[in-house]
């Protein structure tokens, strides 16, 4: 069976990992679903925006992290954040 290599980033193989495990999916699945268009693997609208909304949700956490700077958060803070912004 023929293979298929490609060098990515650490960032970009976290965030396909991420993406993937959010899907229920391995990295490998979710690749192919979105390059070979496999409606098996597509997302519906309803994934798509929460994705977004994690994503929007973790991007500043992870420029502070990149920048160095780390901070105490305990997980109930985080969920009752994520909440507020849903509600509000």
């Amino acid at each position: 069976m023929p293979r298929l290599s490609i060098d990515i980033t650490a960032e970009e193989h976290r965030k396909l990992k991420a993406i993937a495990a959010l899907r229920g999916q391995s990295i490998k699945d979710f690749v192919m679903s979105q390059a070979l268009g496999d409606d098996r693997g597509a997302a519906s609208d309803e994934e798509k925006a929460a994705l977004e909304e994690l994503r929007a949700f973790l991007a500043p956490r992870l420029d502070a992290i990149e920048r160095g700077e780390t901070y105490e958060v305990s997980m109930d803070e985080i969920i009752r954040e994520a909440k507020a912004r849903r509600a509000g």
